[in-house]
């Protein structure tokens, strides 16, 4: 990154008990080392982060190069939901997305090289290059990572809820076991580029990135510059069989199991007989009935240099 360029960093204080701010500052402090032009806004509510990075994106006197998004992956899927729609416009005009992980599972940032150490986070903004990466859309919402429905957005939702001071897959697994006693599988229909697929599913993940949940591999295959969504298929089981089949989920191992199917699709229609919530990056996206898509090259973000996984 050029020397004077100027970095937008936008942080939500409270992610990972204040570290948000921490790293915000201290990233700062770094950034005017290098020469950059760095200006830190905090975030104090839902949409803060979205809302900020559009009004600075389209001041053409006052557009930063690089919008930071300094959380978890709901701040980064803000700060996504504000660039995708302006890159078709802007081009490379438009800010580069920068990462900066500290929140309680951060899975975009690590399937794209970005690791949560501050030198690190750096060193990227300063050497690394823009790399066009896919995004996920919920009808008009944009997602990073897994759009889920059916368990997997019920664990979702009650770890988003949980006072329980865990992170990543800790948190995650805590939240199954205590969903798994109450879940009910529900009948999706899923319409798409591979025909129709219409029974009771005890998981549907539509995946951009391989992981979600703190490194869950539910889409061992997926990759977020392939132009596709990989969907985790598991059919409807038993509440035993389904803790039996938990740790292997967990470890990524369910890829040869018989009740797991995995599809691509570019798009599809998801239906379902009662209207179940959709989940993706730790957050609410929407409800059944509803489309999902990839986007092809949605957002530029700032990746290591030398990041050739995908």
């Amino acid at each position: 990154m050029p020397v004077g360029r100027h970095i937008l960093i936008v942080v939500n204080p409270i992610s990972g008990h204040g570290r948000g701010l921490r790293t915000a500052t201290n990233m700062s402090i770094s950034l005017r080392e290098r020469g950059c032009e760095v200006t830190i806004h905090r975030t104090e509510t839902a949409g803060d982060a979205e809302r900020i990075t559009r009004d600075v994106s389209v001041d053409d006197n006052h557009r930063p190069y690089c919008v930071v998004a300094c959380g978890g992956d709901g701040t980064m899927q803000e700060v996504a939901n504000a660039l995708a729609p302006l890159v078709p416009s802007l081009g490379n005009a438009c800010p580069v997305m920068g990462l900066a992980p500290t929140g309680r599972c951060n899975d975009f940032s690590r399937v794209l090289g970005v690791t949560m150490d501050t030198k690190a986070m750096v060193n990227v903004l300063t050497t690394g290059k823009p790399r066009s990466i896919d995004l996920g859309r919920v009808n008009d919402r944009y997602f990073c990572t897994v759009a889920t429905a059916g368990i997997d957005a019920q664990v979702s939702s009650y770890v988003d809820s949980m006072r329980v001071p865990l992170s990543g897959t800790a948190a995650y697994l805590y939240g199954a076991v205590c969903v798994l006693s109450r879940y009910r599988p529900q009948r999706l229909r899923l319409v798409g580029d591979f025909g129709v697929i219409d029974q009771p599913l005890f998981l549907a993940s539509s995946a951009n990135t391989s992981s979600y949940g703190g490194a869950i591999k539910i889409a061992p295959g997926a990759v977020p510059t392939d132009g596709q969504l990989d969907l985790c298929l598991i059919e409807s089981v038993s509440r035993l069989r389904a803790m039996r089949l938990l740790p292997t989920v967990l470890a990524g191992r369910h890829c040869s199991l018989p009740e797991v199917r995995f599809i691509q699709s570019k798009r599809f229609t998801i239906e379902s007989d009662e209207p179940l919530e959709l989940w993706a990056d730790g957050e609410r996206v929407g409800r059944t009935p509803a489309t999902i898509q990839v986007v092809p090259g949605a957002v530029r973000v700032m990746v290591p240099r030398d990041f050739e996984n995908i």
